[in-house]
């Protein structure tokens, strides 16, 4: 759930930098406090819509926002029932001064036991639970009390909200090392958190929405950011201008470079996302034999047959479609081309004498592993869009290593090759060369599915064809193309969606972040 043009995602050492910071200039601990319970209070009330709501307070900084969130609801008129857990010997200051001005106000906090009736009866009679048993700081598993609430927030019917995090996940990683909540809602303190976007973690999170707190704007502007995740408004920005008087060279000419025998359809999936991103004219190039099934498709794409070798592009393609790539403004090359070598080495001539925007996907990717200069050659004017499996062949690890560390990998590329990488997943991660690195928010497991990544890639086309720079063509695209796939759940089952389904889906996404507030 985010809001305005970007979000800041930061790690757990910059949230305390920035605490420590905002004491050093004058604003008081308890200060913050308030300010980060009573936002989340005050998202309760209007999101949550329940009466009767159970507050768990640890006896760290979490649970001092947690308690100025029981006073704050009971302010409000909400029947509220407060628990204190944890050694109180270990209760920061924060937490002792949020827990009297509870008192203060003749709400009573009774120490938590698992398994006690009176601790048992309040996770029956909530409608919803507020976790605030561990925060941003947690360095350990859970055990003992918090570990047995853990599980018994999950068997109790109420939704649960979390403070920050869900209790048990470490801020800065999507790995999981023991028990944790699983929350329906997590109010995030300022700024995401890595966890909230990197998977398993991620999937404990629930809905994620950001609470302001009262930060000075010189602390403020200090901020290190390790991560952006963008908004509908910043998307909508990113989306290239359309001219009311424009024509098909306007909105930019795509050449596309894919197919194969028995991968037609990824060409074909390439070229029509192309076109509901914008693109004024696409041009495919594929396997001679198979022109007549992607003209049957696809009628709005030009055709033309390439040089053929059992299915796949040979010796002379590079010659055939020379002036079609001299009069392109974008190439999208990759999509079911397969690894045949002499396939490879078109693809490696192709690239060599291409003057514009290059989205280099799948096997056109992979050809290059052996190219590693001509890669760096291309650099700015490169997206690169691998999956796990594909920058493995390029590194040296396994799939599984890339997925768990895929922040890094897609950093570590950029950086390497001076290309904009786009690693395909959950989360997507869009990564400059010693530049931003953006975390896709938008999608669901139905894009795990066959064609999924030929979509983007046509996306990624239409987008640069129409004026949008590499970096900001990603972002949209990545953005939408998850957009769609949620539009696709709200009506029928994620396990159902075929990646026809999202080009189909395209135009109705476009529209929600070209309207959106």
């Amino acid at each position: 759930m985010i809001r305005g043009d970007e979000t800041l995602v930061i790690t757990a050492a910059e949230q305390r930098r920035l605490d420590d910071l905002a004491v050093k200039l004058g604003v008081g601990v308890s200060d913050l406090v308030e300010s980060a319970g009573r936002g989340a209070a005050e998202w309760i009330e209007r999101h949550v819509h329940a009466h009767r709501i159970a507050v768990f307070a640890g006896p760290g900084g979490n649970g001092a926002d947690a308690l100025v969130v029981a006073r704050a609801l009971a302010e409000k008129g909400l029947s509220v029932r407060a628990f204190l857990v944890g050694d109180p010997e270990r209760r920061s200051a924060a937490a002792r001064d949020a827990l009297e001005r509870l008192e203060a106000r003749g709400i009573e906090a009774t120490p938590a036991e698992p398994g006690c009736a009176a601790t048992e009866e309040a996770l029956t009679w909530a409608s919803a639970v507020v976790d605030g048993l561990t925060g941003t700081g947690l360095s350990r598993p859970l055990d003992g009390a918090m570990a047995e609430l853990a599980e018994g927030f999950g068997r109790s019917e109420a939704r649960v909200v979390s403070l920050d995090v869900p209790s048990g996940v470490l801020a800065d990683v999507g790995d999981l090392n023991g028990p944790a909540v699983r929350a329906d809602v997590t109010l995030a303190m300022f700024a995401l958190k890595p966890a909230h976007l990197l998977f398993p973690a991620a999937g404990l999170c629930g809905n994620v929405a950001v609470v302001s707190v009262a930060y000075p704007e010189r602390a403020l502007q200090s901020v290190v950011s390790w991560a952006r995740v963008a908004g509908r408004p910043g998307v909508r920005r990113r989306l290239p201008m359309r001219r009311p008087d424009g024509h098909k060279g306007t909105f930019g000419r795509v050449l596309v470079v894919a197919g194969s025998r028995g991968m037609t359809g990824s060409a074909i999936l390439a070229c029509r996302s192309a076109l509901r991103a914008g693109a004024g004219l696409v041009t495919l190039v594929l396997p001679a034999s198979l022109a007549p099934i992607a003209n049957g498709a696809a009628p709005e794409v030009i055709t033309v047959a390439a040089p053929e070798r059992d299915g796949a592009l040979a010796a002379g393609t590079a010659d055939a479609v020379g002036p079609q790539l001299a009069r392109a403004d974008v190439l999208a090359i990759g999509p079911g081309l397969g690894r045949d070598l002499e396939t490879s080495s078109e693809i490696v001539r192709l690239l060599g004498e291409c003057r514009g925007p290059v989205v280099l996907d799948a096997d056109a990717f992979v050809a290059l592993r052996g190219e590693p200069a001509r890669l760096a050659e291309l650099g700015g004017r490169v997206i690169a869009t691998p999956h796990p499996g594909e920058l493995a062949l390029w590194t040296g690890e396994d799939a599984a290593g890339i997925d768990r560390r895929r922040v890094q990998a897609a950093r570590q590329f950029a950086d390497r090759y001076g290309v904009l990488t786009l690693l395909k997943g959950r989360p997507t991660v869009i990564a400059e060369p010693e530049g931003s690195l953006y975390l896709n928010p938008t999608g669901n497991s139905g894009l795990a599915t066959a064609g999924s990544g030929d979509v983007l890639t046509g996306m990624l086309a239409g987008l640069l064809a129409g004026g949008a720079s590499p970096p900001d063509a990603a972002v949209t695209a990545a953005f939408v193309h998850g957009l769609a796939a949620e539009r696709f759940a709200s009506t029928g089952a994620e396990r159902s969606l075929v990646a026809s389904d999202v080009v189909d889906l395209l135009p109705a996404a476009f529209r929600e972040v070209e309207r959106c507030d």
